[in-house]
């Protein structure tokens, strides 16, 4: 297990730029090599360079576990050819679905691990399409007064730590759908309520972002088991 403080693009919001699962990890293609290799000596898991209709915007558009990945439909198609290469090369059970829904930043509208998922009343026409690619139960849920569950929640299939506006009945609801030991309030990069922003996790490794505070890594790994 190992975690690392870090900046991406000059900004501490690895988990827009990034996304992480059990399986692989997805990076920009103009990431810089130095943050490169370090990044590669936190995880285990194979590393693929995509952009999204030439977006760096890995962590807002897409979202994944072992099982499937969600994408928007305006992804390219040489962009979407090389993704489907490498998860047949190195996740042979990814499914890869391009989903048409208008609301397309996943990585904000969808939460999940490979064991459950709660996603936003923007997607609820979409939701079977959705289970049946992540392989996992699906339910149409907000809290905290947000209908972006994916924005601010991070998760592994552990724990998940939640916006600090989350109820203790929202709570106890989080945990059941996403099958974890324990879910959290929490904050990351200094109060920032959106958690997905400022991380990337599974369940062997995290990158957080470099405004990270203390209290809030020792929270959210403690929560995360990381």
């Amino acid at each position: 297990m190992a975690i690392l403080r870090s900046q991406v693009f000059g900004h501490s919001l690895i988990g827009v730029y990034l996304a992480a699962n059990n399986s692989y990890i997805l990076y920009p293609p103009t990431l810089l090599k130095p943050l490169f290799k370090k990044y590669r000596n936190i995880f285990t898991e194979p590393f693929f360079p995509l952009t999204i209709n030439n977006s760096n915007l890995l962590g807002v558009y897409t979202a994944s576990n072992k099982y499937g990945i969600i994408i928007p439909y305006i992804i390219k198609d040489e962009e979407l050819e090389k993704l489907e290469e490498f998860l047949k090369e190195k996740s042979k059970s990814s499914q890869v679905c391009v989903l048409k829904s208008i609301d397309n930043a996943f990585g904000n509208l969808i939460l999940c691990n490979d064991k459950g998922a709660i996603i936003s009343s923007f997607l609820k026409d979409y939701r079977e399409e959705i289970e049946n690619t992540l392989n996992v139960e699906t339910v149409v849920y907000e809290f905290a007064n947000n209908y972006l569950p994916g924005s601010i929640s991070l998760a592994n299939n552990k724990g998940c730590v939640v916006h600090p506006l989350s109820t203790d009945e929202q709570i106890d609801y989080i945990t059941s759908i996403l099958k974890v030991d324990e879910v959290d309030v929490s904050t990351v990069n200094r109060g920032v309520p959106y958690l997905s922003s400022g991380a990337i996790v599974n369940d062997k490794s995290g990158i957080f972002g470099n405004d990270c505070t203390g209290p809030e890594l020792i929270r959210i790994t403690s929560v995360l088991q990381l």
